[in-house]
Order: structure tokens, then sequence, then C-alpha cells
């Protein structure tokens, strides 16, 4: 009798190896996300370094068209220009300490904090520098001010050049676009010798940076009215009060100070001699003091005269004051 031999039993690999599969590719894709996000991060870091050398290239563009025009620009042109590189500056100085997230950009941060750092101090140095040197003629020690910042600068350009040079490295990932240039100074030479020609093309005699306080009587008017006649004699219609409003505006490159200005109307009776304040007053602005109630006699012939008469260092005196010749009408 044959017996038959039982079947051999199948053992099931399936229950032990599909959990394992499925954990290592669980594994894999948190590893890749993981990898993702850290590309993702660089990307963005980079693209913010982008975004801010991108400003700082075009704010160093100005600042070496200021540079080349100092002997003929005006005062606020050069404080505008640097103001506005030294916020791009900053907001670059914030990235950095923020920092990359990414081992493989510290290098680069740490590269590009140094070059923002230096260009602050060169930009901060030579606005200052020039600013005193075209203030003071007799001022010797800005040369050696401006020299100083002049080689920050120098300093800001070839750390970016070494920035741009970290970034070709392979273990860093290809930004989205390559940087721009960052070229602050705008010259090759020895310093020194290049401080002293931006000392005296900042001094020179077409140039505006120099601090210029100028205050000028643009106007005085008269309530009511005066009209002008055939003659070009001012009448004014017939009153036994009037009112005078003068016109001053600041016609320098510096922000006034509180000065006096007096009003003084001769003719007939006896003379009246009366002040007010002018406010501060912007470059540019403008202002209308009013001097109110002033007696007068109809059929009268007066002049009337407003005057700035203590402005400090006022470099045009001439437009000071106004003055006009005026009748009271007797009808």
């Amino acid at each position: 009798m044959i017996l038959e031999q039982p079947r051999p039993r199948r053992r099931s690999f399936g229950r032990f190896l599909w959990p394992a599969i499925i954990t290592a590719a669980a594994v894999v894709a948190v590893v890749v996300t993981s990898a993702g996000d850290d590309t993702r991060a660089e990307l963005q870091y980079l693209d913010s370094m982008h975004e801010t050398a991108s400003d700082l290239s075009l704010g160093a563009d100005a600042l070496r068209v200021v540079i080349s025009r100092l002997s003929r620009i005006e005062r606020s042109e050069l404080i505008t220009a640097t103001d506005a590189l030294r916020e791009d500056l900053e907001t670059g100085l914030e990235l950095v300490e923020t920092g990359p997230s990414s081992e493989s950009l510290v290098a680069a941060n740490a590269v590009y904090r140094r070059a923002l750092e230096a260009w602050t101090v060169g930009v901060s140095g030579f606005t200052s520098g020039i600013l005193a040197a075209a203030d003071d003629p007799t001022d010797t020690v800005v040369t050696d001010n401006i020299a100083n910042a002049l080689a920050e600068l120098r300093a800001g350009d070839r750390l970016y050049t070494d920035l741009i040079r970290e970034l070709e490295e392979e273990e860093v990932p290809d930004p989205v676009a390559s940087l721009p240039e960052v070229l602050m100074l705008p010259a090759e030479g020895e310093l020194f010798t290049l401080s002293l020609a931006y000392v005296a093309a900042a001094r020179s005699p077409n140039s505006g940076i120099a601090l210029r306080p100028g205050l000028q009587v643009s106007s005085i008017t008269s309530d009511p009215l005066w009209n002008v006649d055939p003659s070009d004699q001012a009448v004014v219609p017939a009153t036994e009060l009037l009112n005078f409003s003068v016109v001053v505006g600041n016609a320098g490159n510096v922000a006034s100070e509180p000065e006096p200005i007096e009003l003084t109307l001769t003719g007939e009776s006896d003379p009246v001699v009366l002040s007010e304040m002018v406010p501060v007053l912007e470059p540019g602005e403008q202002t209308a003091v009013r001097f109110l109630e002033i007696p007068v006699i109809p059929g009268a012939l007066y002049e009337v005269a407003a005057n700035l008469p203590a402005i400090t260092n006022d470099v045009d005196l001439e437009d000071n004051a106004v003055s006009v010749l005026f009748e009271v009408n007797d009808e």
C-alpha cells in the first residue's frame, strides 16, 4: 500500500515582506520631502539675496553718477542718493541676520554680510566726509576720512565678487537668476589721490553741496488789494486800515532757522515798524507772514518795506527785502 505523501506547506513571505516595503517607501518619501523642503528654502533665500542685490546694484549706479558729478550737483541730490542706498543696505543686513536654513549657504551668507557691512561703513563715511569738505573748506582731516571710506567701498566690492564665486560652487543649488553686478567705487587708483579729487570737486564754485542758507522775501501784497494805474503807481482803494501779506521762501539747500521779518510803513503819518517771526522752512518751502490792521490816511502816499534783518550766513542778501510805493485812494 502506497501512502500519499503530504504536500509541503508554502511559506507566507508576503505577510512579512509587504509591511517592510511599505515602511521603506514611507521613509524614502519622508527623506525626499525633507530634501524638497530644504531645496525650496535654499531657493527662497537665494531669491531674496538676488532681490536685495538688484536694489543695491541700482543704488550703486546712482552713487557712481553722484560721485562723477560732485562738482555740479546740489546737496539734496547727494543726500537723496546715499539715503536710499543705506536703506537698501539695511534691508540686506536684515536678510543676512536671519540667515539661510541650509548649511550649504552659510558661507555665502557670511561673505554677503561682510560685503554689506563694508559698504554700509563706506557709504556713511563718504557722505559725511563730502558734506564736511564742502561745508568747511579749511578742514584737512576729511581727505583721510574719505580715503578710509573709499577703502571700505572697495573692500565691499571685492567681497561681493567673492560671493558670486562662492555661489558657483557645486554644493550650492543653482539660483533662479545670477546675481547682478554691484560696484560701489567707480574708479581704480590710489585711494588718497581719489579722495583729494573728490574733495576738490565738492568744493568747486559750481557745486551746490555746501550748506547754503537762503531765505528770501518774494513779494508783498495789501488787503484791500492795490492796483497799478497807467503811471505804474500802486493805488489802494479808500480805507483807513490796511493788512499786508509778505511771502517768504527758502531758496537755500538747508532748513532755515526761525528768523524775524520786519515791516516798515512810512508816509505822511509817523513810521510804523512791526516784526513777526518766520517759521522754520524746508528748502523750496514758502510761507505768508501777515501784518494786520495798520492805520493809514486816505489820499496819502506811503512806502511799505519788508526785510529780513538778521539772516545768518545767507549767501544772497540782495533778495532779503522788498518795498512798494503806493497811494491810498481818497474816494
